[in-house]
């Protein structure tokens, strides 16, 4: 059977008895359908709990997939929730658990067992062959990354690591065919073997709309970076804000890879510069293992000539009904904040309110609801109304590929605060084929494996990257 997903929680009571609680993100991924009888078997002496949609010879118990009503789709989504005084003898209340959902076909096989965490030993899969690059995504949030750099067509997905449950089910549903671990990073040990390691790690402590802490409180570079080493990946991919690249954690992260990643690039990107019409200022950075690899990639140079289509090329058709909310209500809001003297009273709404033929907007951020001067929001024709771009305009907006979709268990609100935490798909792409053709370079032009066993065979004293000047610098 093949590994779908992993999840870390903690055992909870019912009656006062331990309680397996298989969320709806587990029981889709093992194809489970409300109604479905499973079948379980408790093993003491390898401490594990067995369920299954088949009979198992050594099967004591039996229970129905029970099913919750999704709020927002109206639809049943699977659960099972069962508890037993049995249980203790392998599981116990507040106890963390690790379930691993496997899949052959028709059959599934869901196994709960107690949490086994060492830090430097990991399980590494090796997913099924695939010709295209493999990308193992550390943080994916939603997956917009891994589905902008599997939108190229020279990369495919094998696996990923994401603690929000509602972001991790997006993942699931656009790549339900890779392995998923979902919880923290902290509890991760297991991967999937990877050509490129994309880590995102959550901007928010780092952000200037965010609550710029810096990671101080949330330090997750020695967890990330254990998992990237055990992906065994060639490359790795970073995507943040400009300012994560000056924290503690970056640079740790840096330190502790140097032996193994000895080349590095990075390069501020402004998505304004490519063609975008929405502003999003990102820095990324790239590791390489092999000198080889560094000298034959650069980052993407911007267009000279850039031809930045009209706001009204990426709105929805007339036909698609949206709500309006009155602008003279806004802007006396707006004026009361001003007239207390804080930071608003040197906010310029230019951005914050455009017609169809704007060829400028701000950045969307994970707040856009929440009806901020920062955000750019659609002027009606006669000026007094505005709305929210709707999800579809901010997709094509941001690039995203067609056939990346929300299910529609996912709230509206969460919708958008999913897309404002994403990227702009164009800048990523256009990486991922930069590293696409590095990759043809020193693979086939360059004579393949075999031409370069000499340059990974050298002994490197000193760790260098690429400064933004053209320069190159030292990681000492």
């Amino acid at each position: 059977m093949l590994l779908a997903l992993k999840k870390v929680y903690t055992v909870t009571k019912k009656q006062e008895r331990p309680r397996i609680w298989l969320y709806e993100l587990i029981c889709e991924a093992a194809g489970f359908k409300p109604g479905d009888e499973l079948f379980i078997a408790s093993d003491q002496s390898n401490q594990q709990i067995t369920i299954k949609n088949v009979p198992i010879g050594s099967a004591d118990d039996k229970v129905h997939v029970s099913s919750r009503k999704n709020e927002t789709s109206g639809k049943l989504r699977p659960i099972v929730d069962t508890a037993k005084e049995s249980y203790r003898s392998i599981i116990d209340i507040k106890q963390k658990i690790e379930i691993s959902v496997y899949r052959d076909g028709a059959e599934s096989m869901v196994v709960v067992q107690p949490l086994k965490f060492q830090m430097f030993e990991k399980e590494i899969m090796v997913r099924p062959n695939d010709e295209r690059i493999t990308t193992f995504t550390i943080c994916s949030g939603a997956g917009y990354v891994s589905a902008a750099f599997q939108d190229t067509g020279y990369f495919s997905s094998v696996g990923a690591v994401e603690l929000e449950e509602d972001s991790a089910a997006v993942y699931n549903f656009n790549f339900p065919s890779t392995f998923l671990f979902n919880g923290n990073l902290l509890d991760c040990s297991t991967v999937a073997k990877a050509d490129v390691a994309i880590v995102t790690l959550p901007c928010n402590e780092f952000s200037s709309l965010g609550n710029a802490e810096g990671g101080v409180f949330n330090n997750l570079s020695l967890a990330a970076t254990d998992l990237i080493r055990a992906t065994q990946c060639r490359t790795i991919f970073f995507e943040n804000v400009p300012s994560f690249y000056k924290t503690d954690a970056y640079l740790s992260m840096k330190e502790l890879l140097k032996n193994d990643f000895l080349y590095w690039q990075e390069e501020n990107i402004e998505a304004l510069d490519f063609g975008s019409i929405a502003r999003r200022n990102r820095t990324y950075a790239v590791a390489f293992r092999h000198r080889e690899d560094f000298l034959n990639f650069q980052f993407p140079k911007p267009p000279k000539n850039i031809r930045r289509k009209k706001l009204r090329e990426y709105l929805d058709g007339k036909n698609v009904q949206h709500a309006w909310k009155p602008l003279e209500k806004w802007m006396k809001s707006f004026s009361e904040k001003v007239e207390k003297g804080n930071s608003w009273k040197d906010r310029s709404l230019t951005k914050t309110f455009v017609d169809r033929d704007a060829t400028e907007i701000q950045c969307i951020p994970k707040r856009y609801t929440g009806q901020s001067a920062s955000s750019t929001y659609l002027l009606s024709e006669d000026k007094q109304s505005f709305r929210f771009f709707s999800i579809d305009e901010i997709r094509r907006i941001l690039s995203v590929p067609d056939w990346f979709e929300y299910p529609d268990y996912i709230g509206k609100i969460r919708q958008y605060e999913m897309i404002g935490q994403s990227v702009d798909c164009r800048i990523i792409k256009s990486i991922a084929n930069t590293l696409a053709t590095m990759w043809y370079k020193v693979k086939c032009i360059g004579g393949g494996d075999d031409c370069s066993i000499q340059v990974r065979n050298e002994i490197h004293d000193t760790a260098i990257t690429l400064e933004k000047s053209g320069q190159f610098g030292f990681i000492f």
